[in-house]
């Protein structure tokens, strides 16, 4: 495989971290609403920060994998809006640990519920886009000879 195509592929391995992270918080979260739980609370808040850094992560090797993506002009307008939307899902889930680290974590815990479902849902659009670049448009998938 050539290095090109290895930089790539760096990006769709990382994704996968925010996905489970976030994902998963925001289960955590309802079940710490539902049994009144400030460990599970804590819990969710903790994978709520790992999944924001992993989003950071995930953005930032999308921008290398973009510079080192096979050009398929058909695809370029998926990417801009992958793009786009995974900005907006990193900068959503960082607000919203920003939120739960400077007001009180048990505060105010049916709207930071109703936050991490729209952040969820960006995260599920981003994820979307990004399923159809590969599946697609072929983008990452090395072609036998």
């Amino acid at each position: 495989m050539e290095s090109s195509l290895q930089t790539f592929l760096l990006h769709p391995a990382m994704v996968h971290f925010p996905i489970a992270f976030l994902l998963l918080g925001l289960a955590v979260f309802a079940v710490a609403i539902a049994r009144d739980s400030a460990m599970l609370d804590r819990g969710a808040s903790v994978l709520l920060v790992l999944g924001a850094v992993a989003a950071w992560a995930a953005v930032g090797l999308g921008g290398l994998a973009e510079r080192t993506a096979p050009h398929l002009p058909a695809a370029w307008e998926t990417v801009e809006t992958h793009r786009g939307l995974g900005y907006r899902t990193a900068i959503a889930f960082t607000v919203l640990a920003l939120v739960r680290i400077a007001v009180l974590r048990r505060r105010l815990r049916l709207a930071q519920l109703v936050l991490w479902i729209v952040a969820a849902a960006l995260l599920v659009a981003t994820a979307y886009q990004g399923g159809e670049l590969v599946y697609h448009f072929g983008m990452g998938v090395e072609r036998s000879e």
